[in-house]
């Protein structure tokens, strides 16, 4: 392969997966130049380039909202797809390769009219518009869970898992990293981590469980760097607090994690083996975050927690509870290990090779 153009963008569940697959690409293959397409208007614009790839942006409008909305929409696709032919004709790639959300439908309709092999990723244990969408048209589909294949045609769809499960499991453990965090090497630790932004609902519930945690244990907080709610249990030694963590890093460190349920990070529980108490945001669409969590739950190796009615107590008590229990936790880690696929991306970088060569 010489050339490879990916899509990715939207969330951050969209854009890791997608590095982690340039990243084992370019470990595989460093001769392969790798080309970021995405919106102009999102964060992939400006994270992407900062991770050393080169990017093309792109504006487009999502179908969300009302019957005007949708027209534009609609209008923008076409553009966009229009844009894209143009690009691909320009760049010649071997492989153009989709990771969800809607930027990701006109790069990969482009190449489909153009007779470039494609590749999809779907992240969530359910098929997102714009996979299905695109499934019956790419010479290939990729997904995390067993349970995903229903929603693809079932000759030219794999379960590989999550390139950032490869990611997760290639990076080492860091002790010293976690002692710039405040966490002390002779105790153990419990991780409250509500994604990279934070949340200020569930922070609430964390902040005032604090007061019933047991002091057998100490408490990293990770408030999140776009979080307004204010912490007003501060004071506690056994707590410690930080606006952004390494999720990786703390993940193999803890003994136990409090998390949202977002794609990327179940996959890095699952790397990490990191018994896991999980509240899905009630507020993301279609409610992939609960639909996620609940497979691992299914496997014995996360609690599922619903944020609506859950309470500062109860959640106080379920932390206790487990921390007191180390053959539960070690048993809910080892379920866990056994769901992950930590070649993921290499299995992933191998189709793509295939791909590339029947061009």
């Amino acid at each position: 392969m010489k050339k490879v153009v990916i899509a990715a963008g939207g969330t951050g569940g969209h854009i890791y997966p997608a590095l982690a697959f340039a990243r084992i690409l370019q470990e595989k293959h460093p001769e392969c130049e790798i080309v970021f397409y995405g919106s102009s208007n999102r964060m992939e614009a400006d994270f992407i380039p900062k991770q050393g790839y080169r990017f093309i942006g792109h504006p487009m409008t999502g179908m969300n909202g009302g019957i005007r909305a949708k027209i534009r929409s609609v209008n923008s696709m076409a553009a966009s797809i229009r844009k894209c032919r143009k690009i691909l004709k320009e760049e010649k790639p071997d492989l153009c390769v989709g990771f969800g959300n809607y930027i990701s439908v006109p790069l990969i309709m482009a190449a489909v009219s153009l007779r470039i092999p494609t590749m999809i990723h779907e992240q969530n244990s359910g098929a997102g518009k714009a996979n299905k969408l695109l499934a019956r048209r790419v010479n290939a589909v990729v997904v995390t869970y067993e349970s995903s294949k229903k929603d693809f045609p079932a000759g030219k769809t794999r379960v590989y898992g999550n390139p950032q499960e490869t990611i997760a499991a290639k990076k080492p453990a860091d002790p010293e990293l976690l002692r710039t965090y405040g966490v002390r090497e002779d105790r153990p630790f419990v991780l409250f981590m509500m994604g990279s932004l934070g949340s200020s609902s569930v922070s609430r519930i964390i902040d005032e469980a604090i007061p019933f945690f047991e002091t057998s244990y100490d408490a990293l907080v990770v408030t999140g760097n776009a979080n307004d709610y204010k912490y007003i249990h501060t004071d506690k030694p056994n707590v410690i607090f930080q606006e952004y963590v390494d999720g990786i890093t703390v993940l193999k460190g803890c003994e136990l994690a409090v998390l949202r349920a977002g794609a990327t990070t179940l996959c890095e529980i699952k790397a990490a083996g990191t018994p896991s108490i999980l509240i899905p945001s009630p507020y993301v669409a279609n409610d992939e975050q609960r639909i996620n969590a609940q497979e691992l739950a299914d496997a014995d190796g996360a609690v599922v927690l619903d944020e609506l009615t859950l309470t500062s107590r109860e959640l106080a008590e379920i932390v206790n509870t487990y921390m007191k229990n180390e053959e539960q936790r070690r048993a809910m880690g080892e379920n866990l290990r056994r769901m992950s696929n930590s070649e993921a991306a290499y299995k992933m970088v191998e189709w793509a090779g295939e791909l590339a060569d029947e061009k």
